[in-house]
């Protein structure tokens, strides 16, 4: 398991495991990982990627099967509700709703609002 970035480069792998399985004929088995944001979060970047690669080999015959899997990240919504009616020339009150998915408070966190009107962009801290 390795982040790649949105540039397509991947980075060092940060997780790996072996498994070692007999599995009858016309048989399936399901081997489950699972990846805490703990574990990820600090290889990741805001528009980054995990990507899981998974090799398998048949000892007897000594053919290898390989399948690779990229999971984007989403990021968390924004809401944004107009408090009165917009109208043109006058200030609107919009509320901005951002609820924080992660299991760790964040800090330093600055919402940018542009728009059409706006001068510049206006910061907020969070």
């Amino acid at each position: 398991l390795c982040a790649v970035r949105y540039t397509g480069v991947a980075g060092a792998p940060f997780r790996q495991e072996q498994h070692q399985r007999t599995l009858p004929p016309g048989q399936e088995e399901t081997v489950t990982m699972t990846v805490a944001y703990a574990e990820y979060g600090p290889h990741v970047g805001d528009q980054d990627a995990l990507k899981l690669t998974v090799a398998g080999a048949v000892a007897e015959t000594g053919q290898v099967v390989a399948k690779e899997l990229r999971v984007r990240l989403h990021t968390p919504e924004l809401t944004l509700t107009l408090l009165a009616p917009a109208v043109v020339g006058e200030e609107v009150p919009v509320q901005v709703v951002f609820q924080n998915p992660l299991p760790e408070a964040l800090s330093g966190a600055v919402l940018r609002m542009e728009g059409a009107g706006l001068s510049c962009p206006k910061p907020y801290a969070m």
